[in-house]
């Protein structure tokens, strides 16, 4: 079991007090989390000894190289895949932009890409791009606005003969929906497509296999991850070698440096490292745990609001704590501006959710307001939040 104030005294920016006298709750949590100490640690530590490029004939050139190793060795084991097949990059959108241009050399005009309606826009629109230039066809995995889960009725409609790649999210940063992927990874075995996994919200609150998944590629962001701002693309490796990435043409030919353009991050290398380490420490079973407290609590206490209305998964199972709601007579900007009131940062709109906002017919009226939480907060911090919705009132 998790101690929530040990927990606190490992994210500095927890201590900030908000205009109530009272700690600030960042249940900002799906836009990105705070950084833990050893992340910050690590970048700091990272370049008060010094940097360089990699490769070179000395010592701070080799301590780079050892670095990147070891924190590839790390996401490696935190995502389950090899650390020759780990990318790193500025984003998860970047690396992901960076792989569609590098497959359309094998996508057509009679080929199609199946998309879901439950995705962050970042695993979407370079998949639309890639069938703008290509001339192939995309089709959606509907969601079912009522429950906030994919209709897997629909995956018969999406994926045939014709689909060469399936995308879809591990958990979405609107709803907190949890997707299990054996569904698409079947359906696109099936036909042979390659599938594509978005673990960006996923991966802060439940464990990640690469290889058991039976996904062929996935990204995630570390800053969601108690990082620093980096991306994380793991690709099955033989995937990575066959396709032919943009590239300089000094930069290697084969490998994972192949992938990333120019020089690395390397601070942000470290902090990756540093984050893998408390996450490390902590464990994903004890996270786990704890934030379905924090979820049955404030689907306990939302419940009962009649001017509060929850879109998405209304059960704790299956979901993170993540939840997207919208109040009677009231915007959700309005409603963000009064949590801030209160030191509470939540936020308003679609959050480059753009098809889910679509389905849930929220899109053209100013999205929803999101409150996420995360493994450092307490129960305190759910009945604080409680408390404004229930206040907010017309």
């Amino acid at each position: 079991m998790l101690d929530p104030d040990r927990i606190r005294s490992r994210f500095p920016a927890l201590r900030e007090i908000g205009p109530t006298g009272l700690p600030v709750i960042h249940a900002d949590a799906p836009g990105g989390t705070q950084a833990v100490d050893t992340a910050i640690e690590a970048i700091a530590g990272h370049l008060r000894e010094g940097s360089a490029n990699q490769h070179g004939a000395f010592a701070v050139s080799q301590r780079v190289d050892r670095l990147v190793a070891r924190v590839r060795d790390q996401v490696a084991g935190f995502v389950g895949t090899e650390p020759d097949s780990v990318v790193f990059g500025p984003n998860m959108t970047t690396l992901t932009i960076h792989l569609a241009r590098a497959l359309e050399a094998r996508i057509g005009p009679d080929d199609a890409i199946a998309c879901t309606r439950l995705d962050h826009d970042a695993n979407v629109s370079p998949w639309l791009t890639l069938a703008a230039r290509t001339g192939a066809t995309v089709r959606f995995i509907d969601l079912d606005p009522v429950s906030g889960r994919l209709d897997l009725g629909s995956l018969d409609a999406a994926i045939g003969p014709d689909t060469k790649l399936v995308t879809f999210p591990g958990a979405s940063n609107a709803l907190g929906t949890i997707v299990d992927p054996e569904p698409f990874v079947t359906a696109a075995r099936a036909v042979g497509a390659w599938t594509f996994l978005d673990a960006v919200h996923l991966a802060p609150h439940a464990p990640i296999d690469r290889r058991a998944m039976g996904v062929d590629v996935l990204a995630c962001s570390a800053y969601k991850f108690f990082g620093p701002h980096a991306g994380l693309l793991a690709a099955d490796p033989a995937l990575l070698a066959d396709l032919a990435p943009d590239k300089l043409r000094p930069a290697p030919d084969t490998g994972p440096d192949r992938w990333q353009t120019g020089t690395a991050s390397f601070e942000a290398i470290a902090g990756i490292g540093g984050a893998l380490e408390y996450l490390d420490e902590v464990r994903m079973d004890a996270i786990v745990t704890h934030e379905s407290d924090l979820t049955e609590r404030f689907l306990s206490g939302v419940a009962p609001l009649r001017h509060v209305q929850l879109h998405g998964p209304a059960e704790a199972t299956g979901r993170t704590p993540t939840f997207a709601v919208t109040l009677d007579g009231l915007t959700p900007t309005a409603v963000a501006e009064a949590f801030a009131t209160h030191g509470i940062n939540v936020w308003a709109g679609h959050y480059y959710a753009l098809e889910p906002m679509r389905a849930l017919g929220l899109l053209d009226a100013g999205g929803a307001v999101r409150i996420g939480f995360a493994h450092y907060h307490r129960t305190d911090d759910v009945d604080r939040v409680l408390e404004v919705l229930a206040d907010l009132t017309r």
